[in-house]
């Protein structure tokens, strides 16, 4: 005689509200044309708390740090790379989780 398989009950928790999530939400849109990868870009250099900040004027959001001025503009070229290799790697992709947190 066969044992009777008894289902064990399912736990709801967070992560099945997060994967329902992930099925409702539509397709990752960026919201700017990316720029050619020779493109020029204008950085605007700032001072403060005893270094220097570099931001870039035609990227939202896309900032870098230096002790000098030069190192600054020098990460800024990093911190364009790495903008502008990720909007390419989720341009046309599904985000994961989309959550809304108060600062």
């Amino acid at each position: 005689m066969e044992a009777a398989r008894t289902r064990q009950p399912r736990i709801a928790n967070a992560l099945d509200a997060i994967s329902a999530a992930r099925r409702a939400r539509p397709r990752y849109r960026p919201r700017m044309d990316l720029p050619a990868a020779n493109a020029r870009f204008r950085v605007a250099i700032h001072r403060a708390q005893g270094c220097y900040f570099a931001q870039v004027l035609d990227l939202p959001g896309c900032f870098s740090r230096g002790t000098t001025e030069v190192e600054a503009l020098e990460n800024a070229r990093s911190a364009i790379r790495a903008y502008l290799w990720l909007g390419r790697a989720l341009d046309g992709d599904t985000a994961t989780v989309q959550l809304e947190i108060s600062a």
